[in-house]
Parts: C-alpha cells; structure tokens; sequence
C-alpha cells in the first residue's frame, strides 16, 4: 500500500536508540490544551513527542525527505550515492517508495550538508530535492492518544476485536504473544511451517529475473525452486529455550517492577508486562529466577524503565542456561539522575540478595552480570559488569563442551540444534582422505565449525563479535580442536582476503548470517571462488534470505561474476516449538566447472573497488604465518595453531539480532 507523500515516515532506529517504527502525521503534534491534562496527567504521559524533548539519542530529531529519486534504484545503490558520492554521514535510509526516502542523521550539522549537497544533485537524469522531515510519534503514547479519542466518541466505534482482547486472561495473551502456536497440536504446527517454507521456495522460481533458470524444476518439484525434504522435528517440545530477555514494567493492575514479557510490541503501543509462568517454552528454573528477581525489586527504591518518557531504572532481565544444570543473569540498569555510588549500592544488595539472602537456596545460579546504561548509550555498548559466579556458563553439544559468554551467540534450542548441525554436515559430503576446507562465515562461538573440524582439513570461522571469536577461541582449546583459523571482522571486510588463502582442492561454505542476510560483497567472492562448488544456507528468516538466494543462482554478468549456484534441496528445521518460525538450511551447488579464470581474480571490497591486499592487511593478532598452508600432518598439534584475528576497523558488533547478528527468534 503506498504511503501519503507528506507523511513523515520514521526509521526504524538501530540498537544505538529506540525503535519508533509507526507514522507521524501533521496531525499528530499533540496540543497542550489536550483535555488530559485537565484529567491530571502530565504532558510525558499524553505527548507522542515528548521523547524528542529528552536527553535521550534519537536521530528523528535530524531526518529529512528525499525528493524526486529515480524510478528504479536499489537501496545499496541509495546508500552509495548519498554516503560515498556525496559523502554525507547517513545514521538511517528508508525508502517507502520508488521517488521518495527519509534519511536521518546524528547532528544538525550533518543534516544541513545533506541538504545543501543533495538539492539540485543529478542522478539518473533526476534533479533530486531534500527538505526537512517531521520527527515520527512514540507509537505507545499515539495509541493511547487514539483510545481516548475514540473513547470520547460513540461506543460503536470501539472495535469488537478489542473487545475481545479486553476480555482474554492475561496468561492467555502472553500465551498469543510469546508462543503463538502454544494451542496448535505439534503435526499442525509443522504442517504450517512447511507450507510457509514451499511458498518461499515457490517464490524464488518463480521471480521475473530467475524463473526461467527454473522451468524444468517448477515441474518436478511442484513449482518449487528444488527438492523439499521433510521438516526436522525437534526433539523437545517445552522447557527448551536457554536464553530468555524479560521486561521489567508495570503489569496490568499498575503494579511496578514486574519481570515478564510484553502483551505486544512496544512499536504496536504495548508497554505493560505479563508473567512468564504460564509459558510452556521456558526451562522450571528460568521461571523460578524471574520470581526470586521480581522478590528483589519489591524491594528496591527504583522503579522500571518507561520508554514513553524515559523515567525509572530497571530495563531487563536476561537469563541463560545450559542442559548441564548451569545459569547466567544479567541485570539491565538505567543511571539517569543517579550517582555511581547509588549504583554500586544496589549492585550491593543485588548480589546480597542471591548470595546469602532469599535467592541463597537457588543453587541453579553460577554466573550473574550487571549492565549500567547512561543517557543516550545504544546496546552495542553494553558494558558487562561481572558480580559474582563463574564468568561463562558451558554447554555440552555433539559430544562437545561450549562457553557461553554473556552477549555471545548460541542457538536457543540446543537438542534440536543438534539436529541442524548433524544435517548441515551431512551435506558438506566430506569423503574420506580429501583435502576439504570449510569456511563458516558468520560463525558465532564456532559451533558450526567445531562440530566439523575433525572431519575436514581446515576450518575458518569468520565473525564480528569479538567476545564470541573469543569462545570460538576457548571453545577450540577446550575441544582440543586445532586446524581452525578465526577472523573478528565483517564478512564483506575479510572474505576477499580469506579467499585469497584457501589452498585444498575442497572448499565448503556454511554460511548463517543474522536475519537481514548476507552482503552483496561476501555474495560477490562466494560467487567468485572458482573452488567453491558447494555451499550450505542456513536461514533464520527465511523470507528475508530471498535475494541472497536470488543472487547466487541468477545468470553471470558484469556485476555479478563467476558461475551461478544451484539450488539442489532444501529442508526446514525446527527450533521454535510453538512459534510459526523456524530455520531453512539449502544446499547450494555449481552450476558447472569455471571456465573464465579472470573472474576469480577480480576480487571487490565492500566499497566496490578492487582489492589486491594480502592476507596480513587486516590482521592485529597473529599474522605471521596466516598466508602459509597449514601442514596436515600437524593438525593433531598443540592449541597454538589456533589463530584469532581482528580487523582493524572492527570493535564488539551489535550485530543484527541478540549481541551478536543472529536471529533470537523470541516474540516478546
């Protein structure tokens, strides 16, 4: 549906800011002789713009409209026009509609720039134009404005559907909100994810620009693009989620500093915070911790944090476990207008509480962490305070132990990851004595890889989070795991590079991005590697993964060079019990030998020019002998051979989903 022109269209904000993701009208300022205010509520509490007048960051506050873009444009091709052309310093792009963008930025100073640099620049025959954009509304605070409104008006207007809400227990919509399949008998529910799987499948056959590529296996496989094998089912059905994040908020009776999920998304107006102990999904011992930490904020002098008017302390509760019996807490804290003293103060009696008070008896609990956020700090900032416990928790997987950091990666569903791993080395199809090397790219803690290693030559693992190259790193040495060789980098940064080092006649790729995809550049060097004839998706949005899939068949050209993949099947995977997601792994393979030997030598960097760096170029840490093959006959060595090295340009990555770009799959 097309978007009104003089709407102001927010952005969605990175982990840097909130998400303000609805639509502010030139209707929505709010007056200040709102009759609320008559009612005795503060402007906060009725103004859907009242965050702008906070300290906290938000780049709505410099956002402008692009006018008169070209027809047809890609968003890539939109970012590099307006940030390596142009060179503007853009924060976040939208663009709703084929002429028209919003793009906001961190500072007034940059958004003149913008302005003054993109009115009456040319592109595609296009003079564009840029004006200032209105900041969107908070959407909680729009919607309670909507309700009071309409609330004034006939009763007719009120919707039946809300009506029925209103009259559902509480435990139920939290039951809807978190597992909405949590009444769908197990079969259903996998009947259902299939079905959403083949009509992604069904789609990527059938686009314009590949469906003739597809033609004969349209017809074979029923209009998919491949074969469909069936779902993998997991093997437990309740209690299996080792990682849960709970709100901290009022619950529907105003009671403060209550631990539990959302009814809703804060962006679809929901604030208010349920309890957790009706959710089928979640481990006995995660419920019972929320109980005890709920305990302890009765007792607390600060209140919960209000994202509508940026009051309060207590943000988040997260919890993580492991089969072997062992737990991690961490504490989200907001400082706002109080000393380092007061914090310490309560971190105090946080950790009184749990080590010698009413939490004592819950022996479950090793690890505990506190986070301080300060005014206008994002999540890629998080700064883990270790209180007390071990530092990492462990988990034993595929006859393996794994370290679990507090921002690291791990598959939220152990048992059935299992399963995922079994099936993704299945398909590598390593024979016997052949040298093969296996890129996992996107490798988290090394899971994937590790489960691997002793069966192929060499291992690279390729990641953006230092702490989780870090486990990988510990995850190596605890395994007694030594032909693996990691890189803490973006993918798009280091694999024209990793490229260059491969050496064995095999090459496998594994790739399990967060859930925007792969970049065009790491697509571009998978495509170029003329050794790579089999690579292996690992989806966890399928639906989003679609133009990666599209990239790596479509026919070779100018910008998209060396032979296309194929894909030969493809089976869906199910980690979320109870929810309609699930995982899609697709086995990708050449379409036949490379026979233009230039492709590979053109390798591209993310800026899109040609690179021609050695390997060592974005090493800090052990360079020395990374461009040497390493001997096979020492891949039983000692733990040295294990490599851990750190792009120049990349710190701790927020990712794209839970402290490290994966997805987390929860719908809290």
């Amino acid at each position: 549906m097309e978007e009104n022109k003089d709407t102001a269209t927010p952005i969605a904000e990175s982990r840097e800011e909130r998400e303000i993701p609805e639509v502010a009208s030139d209707n929505d300022t709010p007056s200040v002789k709102d009759s609320t205010i008559a009612e005795g509520k503060s402007s906060e509490e009725i103004d859907p713009f009242f965050y702008l007048k906070t300290d906290e960051f938000t780049s709505e506050k410099f956002k402008i409209e692009i006018l008169n873009l070209p027809r047809k444009f890609g968003f890539t091709q939109l970012k590099k026009r307006l940030n390596v052309t142009l060179g503007l310093k853009s924060h976040k792009i939208k663009a709703p509609n084929t002429n028209y963008a919003f793009v906001t930025f961190k500072c007034e100073e940059d958004r003149e720039e913008a302005i003054k640099k993109i009115n009456g620049h040319l592109w595609k025959g296009n003079k564009l134009s840029a004006k200032i954009a209105k900041p969107a509304a908070d959407p909680l605070l729009k919607k309670r404005k909507k309700e009071e409104a309409d609330a004034k008006g006939p009763s007719e207007k009120k919707s039946k559907v809300d009506s029925e809400v209103d009259d559902t227990p509480p435990h139920i919509r939290i039951k809807k909100s978190v597992t909405p399949f949590w009444d769908v008998p197990y079969e259903e529910q996998l009947k259902r994810k299939t079905e959403s799987i083949k009509d992604v499948l069904i789609a990527i056959a059938t686009r314009r620009d590949v469906r003739d590529i597809f033609m004969e296996a349209r017809k074979k496989y029923d209009g998919k693009c491949c074969e469909l094998l069936p779902i993998i089912q997991s093997p437990v059905l309740e209690g299996y989620r080792n990682k849960n994040e709970f709100s901290i908020g009022k619950n529907v009776d105003g009671k403060d500093n209550c631990v539990g999920f959302r009814y809703g998304l804060y962006k679809d107006g929901f604030s208010t915070v349920g309890s957790a102990s009706h959710v089928s999904i979640l481990p006995e011992s995660v419920k019972t911790v929320v109980q005890l930490f709920e305990e302890f904020l009765s007792t607390s002098v600060y209140r919960s944090y209000n994202q509508g008017t940026h009051e309060g302390h207590w943000r988040q509760l997260t919890v993580r476990t492991t089969r072997t019996g062992e737990m991690m807490i961490i504490a989200e804290f907001q400082r706002r207008d109080i000393t380092q003293e007061d914090i310490n103060t309560e971190k105090s009696r946080l950790t009184e509480f749990f080590t010698n008070g009413p939490g004592k008896s819950f022996d479950q609990l090793t690890s505990m962490y506190f986070v301080v956020f300060d005014s206008g700090q994002g999540q890629s900032d998080k700064n883990y305070e270790h209180l007390f416990g071990e530092k990492v928790i462990k988990e034993r997987m595929l006859d393996m132990t794994f370290q679990i950091s507090p921002d690291a990666f791990f598959q939220v569903n152990t048992s059935a990851a299992e399963l995922l791993y079994n099936q993704i080395g299945d398909w590598c199809n390593i024979q016997s004595g052949e040298q093969t090397t296996v890129l996992d790219i996107c490798c988290g803690t090394g899971t994937i890889g590790l489960a691997l290693a002793k069966k192929v030559t060499k291992v690279i693992g390729i990641e953006m989070c230092q702490q989780a190259i870090d486990d990988a790193k510990e995850n190596a040495k605890i395994n007694g795991i030594t032909n693996v060789t990691y890189y803490c980098s973006k993918a798009e940064d280091a694999i024209v590079n990793v490229m260059r080092s491969l050496w064995t006649s095999n090459v496998v790729a594994v790739v399990d991005p967060p859930r925007a995809g792969l970049h065009k550049t790491v697509l571009k060097s998978l495509r170029n590697c003329r050794r790579l004839k089999r690579l292996i998706y690992v989806a966890c949005n399928p639906n989003a993964a679609k133009d990666n899939f599209i990239d790596l068949v479509r026919t070779a050209s100018k910008k998209l060079k060396g032979l296309p993949y194929r894909p030969i099947k493809a089976v869906p995977v199910d980690l979320f019990p109870m929810t309609p997601h699930c995982e899609l792994v697709v086995l990708f393979e050449r379409e036949g030998e490379e026979h233009n030997d230039s492709d590979s030598d053109i390798e591209m960097t993310s800026s899109g020019t040609k690179n021609s760096n050695t390997l060592a170029d974005i090493n800090t840490v052990d360079s020395s002998n990374t461009t040497v093959p390493p001997n096979t006959s020492d891949i039983s060595g000692s733990t040295e051979n294990v490599k851990i090295i750190q792009s120049n340009d990349d710190k701790k990555s927020d990712g794209e989903t839970n402290g490290t770009n994966k997805c987390d799959q929860q719908t809290s």
